[in-house]
């Protein structure tokens, strides 16, 4: 086991001397590469260009005449949709409520904060025997209801979203 421990000793030391002996360095300077590529670049066909641009592909006359008006049935269309629109009363939304609780003054309190913090959007309270309730704005996108809630939650940190009917006047 001494000798086989001994051969691989030299072995390693023999690789190790010999990747350290240095080689002749090569010099790039005096070789540089050149070839002309010029003839494997693609070449542009412009003769389909030009036949295009000489036949047109859609010929019209001056006397053209429709056979198929659909003037007056998406008239009649658009006058069922507007009547349709005019029978909506309301549209499903969101609100945020930042107050739930029994005390009026409380409630009213809550609603002056929530002017304070944004004048622009409309609170209301709402009271319903024997929980008053203030809510602010009106929502009709999830993604305006999360911006105005994030800048609530300092002030009304149980503030959250809720499902709310907007009425259409």
């Amino acid at each position: 086991m001494n000798k086989f421990g001994t051969s691989i000793a030299f072995l390693l030391v023999g690789f190790f001397i010999i990747g350290c002996v240095s080689t002749q360095p090569t010099s790039t300077a005096s070789k540089s590469y050149s070839e002309d590529l010029s003839q494997h670049r693609p070449t542009v066909d412009t003769t389909f260009e030009m036949e295009a641009e000489k036949s047109s592909f859609r010929r019209t006359s001056d006397d053209f005449d429709p056979n198929a008006d659909v003037t007056e049935l998406l008239n009649k269309k658009l006058d069922t949709l507007a009547k349709n629109n005019k029978e909506i009363r309301y549209v499903n939304g969101y609100s945020i409520q930042v107050f739930s609780g029994s005390s009026s003054s409380e409630a009213y309190a809550a609603r002056d904060t929530a002017r304070v913090v944004l004048p622009e959007i409309r609170t209301d309270v709402e009271y319903k025997q024997p929980i008053y309730k203030v809510r602010v704005g009106r929502f009709t996108e999830r993604l305006e209801v999360q911006r105005t809630l994030l800048k609530l939650k300092p002030k009304f940190p149980d503030a959250i979203s809720v499902p709310q009917r907007i009425y259409i006047n």
